[in-house]
């Protein structure tokens, strides 16, 4: 989880979410029109703030499936169901998140709110297992929550470890070829892209990489 700043709110939601809201709630039905909340416009900003990752876990959602998420529940608040502010996107694991009369997400991390530094303070990766910072209590319901902790994103954050690793060996590897003991500058960046805002589970490779001073 990074901080994500807001965009402005989609032209689409600005002109049509009144109206939208008046007919579902007439309706009668349990939850919104999804063509409505998740339409394309909706979709292609939400996918700009976050880099076209998940908002929670950081998955990049190129080529998997990618939901609008309503970060206050229909259940628990339905006149928010095409509000801006309450609109996320996730991947299919996050999306099924703990419900809100088990978990609040009052107790939990905002990545709308919340800057990088406040969720440092409640999150950290022993390897690619997400872990309660300090013994954080925010941090381990933020991560109950979400399902931060589930067998897929662990085999997922454990993949992409291997990746930085695999590049670690191989600037290891030109060095013993050329002979130095320092990074070049390629070198330098290659390794710090991995803890960008735009790379799949930066805050991991964020905190790994200021374990070992870069």
């Amino acid at each position: 989880m990074r901080y994500i700043v807001r965009l402005p709110e989609p032209h689409i939601l600005t002109n049509r979410k009144v109206l939208w809201l008046q007919n579902f709630l007439a309706s009668g039905k349990k939850r919104p029109d999804s063509s409505k909340y998740a339409h394309n416009q909706v979709k292609v900003q939400l996918n700009s703030m976050s880099h076209d990752k998940c908002f929670y876990c950081e998955t990049k959602l190129k080529g998997k499936r990618k939901e609008v998420d309503h970060h206050i529940e229909v259940t628990v608040d339905n006149t928010l169901s095409f509000e801006w502010l309450n609109l996320c996107l996730a991947c299919d694991s996050c999306n099924n998140k703990v419900k809100h009369d088990t978990i609040s997400i009052n107790d939990a991390l905002n990545p709308c709110i919340d800057s990088d530094n406040e969720i440092e303070l409640h999150l950290s990766f022993d390897d690619e297992l997400i872990e309660p910072n300090n013994g954080s209590p925010k941090g381990l319901l933020t991560i109950q929550k979400y399902r931060l902790d589930s067998e897929v994103l662990d085999t997922r954050r454990l993949k992409r470890l291997k990746l930085f690793y695999k590049l670690l060996v191989e600037i290891r590897d030109e060095q013993i070829r050329t002979g130095r003991d320092h990074l070049t500058a390629n070198e330098l960046s290659a390794i710090n892209k991995f803890k960008y805002p735009y790379n799949s589970y930066s805050l991991m490779f964020k905190i790994l990489l200021r374990k070992h001073g870069y």
